[in-house]
């Protein structure tokens, strides 16, 4: 077996891996470990590895010596990384426990090995084609979705926003009677986490769509339907309304490039996506969550009880703690923020945040950013700006990435571990306009908005970066419009005929 078929069944067994270890990852799998490494990380350093590894026998010294030389960078990094973490004053956050092994492996298994992943991608174009990728996604669509809507079904499948595994109660058929917490009918199947779920099937919708419109099958209306209720059914506002936002979007760009002439128009697509999208809309604005959000309303942040504030004033700093743990529910103030980071450690914080706009402390990204912010400030060291105050700081995710690389990580080390995904896509994209005419069309707009949404969900909602999963799908995503835009390219230019 040559090596070319070695690579193939490494890359293509780990992308079939994807969803199944995320599933394990709700099970003791997860505990399992193999010279005090987790199986499931072991499992994809393996393959990816392998991969990465016979990749080296293909490339150029020129590419071998650019991949060296981003990782003796990244090593520099971490040791500075490090050096600046372990300086950090506990006595400001108690949580944080540095461990160089921990943060090191962390930055190695989340952030460089998928973009290994990308490195073998990009260069092994002769094996993975775009019709490659397009069979690969077709199968992460239908082992998502068909997962999650059967289990929803037969009542199996966990509550997207229950930590401890609580099951459905109710399914899709009792949306019609349903008038509960819109919450408690949402699932994630077997899935770890509905939010990083919520992200990768964003990313997948493009190119759904674009299969749709290529291949005129009925399995392929099937695919697109799917996805649209397992996003429903995910309940979050990523997926909901991401499902109907995408397909709008993709529609209008697709009607543009008809009116244009830079696509044919095709009956089979006009009718059975619209038809489905129509069909699938309605489901949602008929759905719980819909329903749900749209009868709450809008917030009311009008004082409630006076009392809250004017014994602000009458209050010794020294006995914040007392009226906060008082009056918390009229402050707005989560108690689980108050088990991170207590009162008694920081009062002159807690005040500053009750004598404030109560409507900024029910965003919770919001007051956890305040909070990091102001454990920098207090840890008073510059170098947190530029070097990061680590993974193992503990704290809790702000649900807003590049922010939350920015406290852990630091500038510089947003620069090396994301900066590579804006230089790789700026660049795409230059070879796009380049040669604009050969990639003004329906495949490489969709693929190009399939790492666009990666890329813009992580800033307004996170779990792309620092998630395995989502970081793993955005780099195929990568590898897909890197692999269109070099076929398009290739193209002999056609006369067009006036």
């Amino acid at each position: 077996m040559n090596k070319d078929k070695i690579i193939k069944i490494l890359i293509t067994t780990f992308i079939i891996l994807i969803p199944i270890l995320d599933m394990l990852r709700t099970t003791g799998f997860k505990d399992v470990e193999v010279f005090g490494i987790a199986l499931i990380e072991l499992i994809n350093i393996c393959l990816i590895g392998g991969a990465l590894l016979l990749t080296f026998a293909k490339v150029s010294l020129k590419k071998l010596l650019f991949l060296g030389g981003y990782l003796v960078i990244v090593a520099i990094y971490i040791v500075l990384h490090y050096k600046n973490i372990i300086q950090f004053d506990t006595n400001i956050f108690a949580l944080a426990e540095f461990s160089f092994i921990r943060e090191t492996f962390y930055i190695l298994r989340v952030y460089v090995l998928p973009l290994m992943l990308l490195f073998i991608l990009f260069n092994n174009r002769d094996i993975f084609n775009k019709e490659y990728y397009f069979k690969l996604v077709k199968y992460l669509i239908m082992i998502i979705c068909f997962s999650i809507i059967i289990l929803d079904i037969f009542k199996l499948s966990y509550i997207s926003y229950s930590a401890n595994k609580a099951h459905v109660v109710n399914n899709l058929f009792d949306y019609f009677l349903y008038d509960g917490n819109y919450r408690k009918i949402s699932a994630r199947g077997f899935f770890d986490s509905a939010n990083e779920l919520s992200a990768i099937l964003f990313m997948l919708m493009p190119i759904n769509i674009y299969l749709l419109y290529k291949e005129h099958t009925k399995f392929n209306v099937l695919l697109y339907v799917s996805q649209f209720i397992a996003m429903i059914l995910l309940g979050t506002r990523t997926s909901a309304y991401g499902a109907l936002l995408i397909s709008v979007v993709a529609f209008v760009f697709y009607v543009v490039l008809v009116l244009l002439k830079r696509e044919k128009q095709n009956e089979f697509f006009n009718i059975s996506f619209i038809v489905s999208l129509l069909a699938c809309s309605a489901f949602l604005f008929i759905s719980p969550f819909m329903l749900g959000r749209v009868s709450e309303g809008t917030p009311d942040f009008s004082v409630k009880n006076t009392s809250a504030y004017d014994d602000i004033e009458k209050t010794d700093i020294k006995n914040i703690d007392k009226l906060i743990e008082k009056y918390k529910s009229e402050y707005l103030i989560n108690e689980l923020f108050l088990e991170v980071y207590p009162i008694q450690n920081d009062r002159e914080f807690w005040l500053s945040i009750i004598k404030r706009d109560k409507s900024l402390n029910n965003d919770s990204r919001k007051i956890k950013t305040d909070i990091l912010n102001r454990i920098m400030q207090r840890n008073d060291n510059p170098n947190d700006k530029f070097l990061g105050m680590g993974y193992t700081l503990n704290f809790l995710d702000l649900e807003r990435d590049y922010y939350y690389q920015y406290y852990i990580f630091g500038i510089l080390g947003v620069l090396i571990l994301i900066g590579p995904y804006f230089i790789i896509i700026g660049f795409i994209a230059y070879k796009s306009l380049r040669y604009f005419n050969k990639n003004f069309n329906l495949k490489t707009v969709l693929c190009f908005m399939s790492v666009a949404l990666g890329l813009l969900i992580a800033y307004y909602s996170g779990h792309v970066f620092g998630w395995v999963g989502p970081m793993m799908i955005l780099n195929i995503m990568f590898g897909l419009i890197g692999y269109v835009v070099y076929e398009n390219n290739k193209k002999k230019t056609k006369k067009v005929k006036s």
